[in-house]
């Protein structure tokens, strides 16, 4: 009974993940990998930045401050490269290969996530394959 669940949330994981990819196309799916990959990292830097303040470690506090500040210009440049190129996807002929490759960056994304999924279910004894 596991398996069927597994394997029909992974269904379902692919088809909504192709889905989306298909109608952002994959210029805006790029920037939503980074977008996530920024916001993970600023989560880290300021759980860091809580924990030397209790540790009273103001050297690891000025490091993830600089971490955030340098962080935030990196994201601002990037969405400034990124806007061009977001506009360049409403070329016809061009739009039309965004939104396939869009439906492949899906699919891989898919797969991550249910690579992801797989492991964290084996890692607490849920064996479903």
């Amino acid at each position: 009974m596991t398996k069927f669940i597994f394997v029909l949330v992974i269904f379902l994981l692919f088809v909504w993940r192709m889905k989306k990819g298909f109608s952002n196309g994959i210029m805006k799916e790029i920037g939503n990998i980074l977008s996530a990959v920024v916001s993970l990292v600023c989560v880290a830097l300021l759980f860091f930045a809580v924990s030397s303040v209790m540790a009273k470690a103001m050297s690891t506090l000025t490091v993830c401050v600089i971490g955030l500040i340098l962080l935030g210009i990196i994201f601002k440049i990037c969405s400034l490269i990124f806007r061009p190129v977001l506009a360049l996807g409403n070329i016809s002929v061009i739009g039309g290969l965004n939104k396939i490759l869009g439906a492949v960056m899906g699919a891989a994304e898919a797969c991550a996530l249910a690579y992801l999924l797989y492991r964290v279910l084996d890692y607490m004894g849920i064996y479903v394959l």
